[in-house]
């Protein structure tokens, strides 16, 4: 009956609730906003094993949800900064801050120092220039509110150094951090700021097998001082936490008590974005083997998705209602029309994860006897959405490989069996042994299926020695030892066979226990199918005795003759044109197929050209670059027989020169060979004009540059107009070697991108008028502006400042 209801639920979901995309996050308290911030990216962040770190998967759900990072960045002291004065976080234009950061003294200039601290400790990725940045402000601003005896604000700074630390996998330092900062809050009885350094250090400690339990007892007592500070919203965030780290340590019942904590305090404080502790227990159910309940929670994971509009876990929600049935045979419809749901979900954002819940489905069309289907969806898929991690690249490998071994075709299977075993050995993942294991007893049995009994031991055995699948694998356990003992029963290894035998009695009596429920389950539908059937075939059986009746009454033999000898001409008729149709339809079939193998051979023929292409570029590229460097030399050779202005020329012209011959060495060492990145290329460029003009100790640079790649002919002409830009202000903006500094900021508001260049010398007016070649590059910054289609603008306050400005459609935003 649970399945029957389970149905109906099924058809109830798909009536009333849509598939939308956007959260309503917006409406939220800033607590609740935080609370979903930090939930969705820690959801986004265990989906993903690891691959994405968190702080990237923070940037991701914003986007998503249309929310700043502001409360998570904040987090314990954002009701002592203004939000409205502070929008360059949203905007990411820190240059602003920068500067409002010189006009400020005392607390104020420490708040802002942490705020910039913060900020870069936050940002994505594991850049050296972000976490250098967030150590310079924090580090900073620890020294100032020490000075001020501000101890809020120097305990807010050791919390963000801490996570700094951490960010840049220095355990140890990160770790003295919080040590230090837990210390001072508990002698001052601060158990806010102490909650907050328990919460970051287990939080944000990277996972490694050495700090699990490190990070499991910092977040048991953040839990307990957020309870005693009556902090609903931030015990749901640890616990939900808590229950994520005990899954990984295989304590099913510590994540399923965690779990159901959180979703208590969640449904307490009315906070309507219950899917994620759903989902959780959802997979903790199945682990356990309690696939109804388990469903029963998937279910409302998805219907709590779509009312809150939250789609960012709505593909893995479907998966995993899904996966809870699959290889039921009661009903595996269900299980396929869901695998099917997830598929679509997570093919609309390109999402490689799709190729798990794909694994799933096209093992129910390989069951259902449509492999070839399979292997084309899989096919099209790797195509469109090229698996992101190894462990998509494992499960595409042996979905080809099953349907591939279902249409007999083993050389084919056997190759991508092996291909799977061989990603195995890159492995990191704290999962990876599970994923072994299974592989090598699917290999086995592929082996042993078809009758290569000493491969198939070999990979038999060596799932069995890993140690994680006695303990909680029992059915891998159990079919592994079935196997090897029919194979040391064939080979005459009668021991070795008793031995398997008994282990996959003791391990098949455990199978049986816990899919007892299953199978009670299964057999009411089936019974409840079975009595339906009979009623129906009794009803059939009437019907046929009363028109029987009907037609003995009313009809004469000589007309039930004659109706006779008509029906057997009909079903002729009828075989007869089915014969032509099905012979239409094989020709049709055998068209369609030839059809389909000169375009795959086409395919395969453009991919090569494709290949080639590419390959040439970059030689193009490399060849240039190389001459570009030769005619650099020859100008530095040249130089040394010149002087004055012909030797300036000769300087400015290499330095011109340089910026183009490193466009083109980016462009051949990189994988893209279309568009350069412009916040790794500037900040070298920069470095060379800084070291060609000897002016390392004498002007300090300032760069902000937003991750955006351009297209060669956007990139080129920026690169000389720096060069021309930078080299006016280090040869003429401070005379007599004065000190100085000069900033570089690039950004991209919507369709617009924005270049600054900017220097606090003496200004261009001083100068100008009496440099040639300060002329000559103006003129040049003009025209290449024109280039490009971009609005120039240079202003002569407190120093010089160049603004260019221009639309591009070929650039590829990408974050660090």
């Amino acid at each position: 009956m649970a399945n029957k209801f389970m149905l109906l639920n099924l058809l109830v979901y798909l009536i009333i609730y849509p598939v939308t995309i956007y959260a309503q996050t917006s409406r939220l308290s800033s607590e609740k906003q935080q609370l979903w911030l930090q939930l969705s990216l820690n959801f986004y962040t265990v989906v993903k094993e690891g691959q994405v770190d968190q702080d990237s998967s923070l940037v991701l759900v914003s986007r998503k949800g249309r929310l700043s990072r502001w409360t998570v960045i904040t987090d314990g002291f954002s009701d002592d900064i203004a939000k409205e004065d502070n929008k360059w976080i949203d905007t990411r234009q820190t240059r602003q801050a920068v500067k409002i950061l010189g006009t400020l003294h005392g607390i104020d200039h420490v708040k802002l120092l942490v705020l910039l601290g913060s900020y870069y400790a936050f940002q994505p990725g594991y850049s050296q220039n972000d976490r250098d940045s967030a150590q310079y402000f924090l580090s900073k601003a620890k020294q100032e509110s020490e000075a001020l005896h501000s101890a809020f604000w120097s305990n807010q700074s050791l919390c963000l150094l801490g996570k700094n630390y951490f960010k840049g996998n220095q355990v140890e330092k990160g770790t003295k951090c919080f040590t230090d900062l837990i210390n001072i809050c508990q002698r001052a009885n601060d158990k806010v700021t102490e909650a907050k350094a328990w919460d970051y250090q287990g939080t944000y400690c990277p996972p490694l097998p050495a700090t699990i339990m490190l990070k499991i007892n910092s977040l048991a007592k953040a839990n307990i001082l957020y309870q005693q500070l009556n902090k609903p919203a931030k015990q749901v965030n640890t616990l939900t936490n808590l229950a994520y780290l005990a899954f990984v340590l295989k304590d099913i019942k510590g994540a399923e008590v965690n779990a159901l904590k959180a979703l208590q305090l969640e449904n307490a404080m009315a906070f309507p974005y219950t899917h994620y502790n759903y989902d959780l227990l959802s997979l903790i159910c199945k682990v356990n083997g309690n696939d109804d309940r388990g469903t029963n929670y998937g279910l409302k994971a998805v219907r709590a998705s779509q009312e809150t509009k939250d789609s960012i876990g709505l593909g893995y929600f479907y998966a995993r209602v899904a996966d809870l049935h699959y290889g039921s045979k009661t009903i595996s419809a269900f299980a396929s029309y869901w695998f099917k749901k997830a598929v679509e979900e997570l093919s609309k954002n390109g999402d490689p994860a799709i190729y798990r819940a794909l694994f799933n489905y096209t093992s129910y069309l390989n069951e259902s006897g449509k492999s070839r289907e399979a292997i084309l969806l899989l096919s099209n898929t790797l195509k469109t959405i090229p698996p992101a991690s190894l462990v998509d690249k494992q499960m595409a490998y042996l979905s080809i490989a099953a349907n591939y071994k279902d249409i007999n075709n083993y050389r084919q299977a056997e190759k991508y069996f092996l291909m799977a075993d061989h990603l195995s050995d890159q492995d990191k993942l704290i999962t990876k042994d599970f994923r072994s294991a299974q592989i090598k007893l699917k290999i086995g049995t592929f082996y042993f299926e078809i009758k290569q009994y000493d491969k198939a031991k070999s990979y038999l055995q060596n799932s069995l020695a890993i140690p994680v699948i006695k303990m909680n694998e029992p059915i891998t356990f159990s079919a592994a030892n079935w196997m090897l003992f029919k194979i040391d029963s064939l080979q005459g290894n009668y021991e070795s066979a008793a031995k398997h035998l008994l282990q996959y009695v003791t391990y098949y009596k455990k199978i049986v226990e816990l899919n007892d429920a299953k199978n009670i389950a299964g057999m009411k539908i089936q019974l409840e199918m079975t009595q339906k059937e009979k009623d129906l075939q009794i009803l059939r059986a009437k019907n046929a005795l009363q028109n029987q009746q009907a037609d003995n009454v009313r009809k004469l033999i000589y007309i039930g003759v004659a109706l006779t000898v008509l029906i057997i001409g009909m079903i002729y008729y009828r075989f007869y044109i089915n014969r032509k149709n099905n012979e239409k339809l094989q020709a049709q079939k055998d068209e369609i197929d030839h059809k389909n193998h000169l375009l795959e051979s086409l395919l395969h023929d453009k991919d090569v050209l494709l290949l080639s292409k590419e390959w040439l570029l970059k030689e193009v590229h490399h060849r240039v670059k190389n001459n570009l460097h030769t005619v650099i030399c020859l100008l530095e050779s040249q130089a040394a027989y010149l002087e004055n202005d012909a030797l300036k020329a000769i300087e400015n012209s290499q330095n011109r020169i340089y910026a183009m011959s490193l466009i083109h060495q980016k462009l051949y060492q990189s994988e893209d060979i279309k568009t350069i990145d412009m916040s790794v290329y500037i900040p070298e460029f920069v470095s060379y004009l800084n070291d060609s003009f000897g002016t390392t100790s004498q002007i300090r640079f300032e760069l902000d540059i937003q991750p955006l790649r351009l297209a060669v002919s956007y990139a080129v002409p920026l690169s000389l107009i720096i060069n021309e830009a930078v080299t006016n202000s280090i040869k003429y903006a401070f005379p007599g070697k004065k000190k100085g500094a000069i900033s570089i900021t690039m950004y991209q508001i919507n369709e617009q991108v924005e270049l600054i260049i900017a220097d606090n010398g003496i200004g261009i007016n001083a100068h100008k008028s009496g440099s040639h070649s300060g002329a000559l590059g103006l003129k040049l910054l003009r025209g290449l502006s024109e280039d490009i289609k971009a609005e120039i603008s240079i202003e002569n306050v407190n120093g010089t400042t160049i603004t260019l400005k221009f639309k591009i459609d070929e650039m590829i935003y990408a974050t660090a």
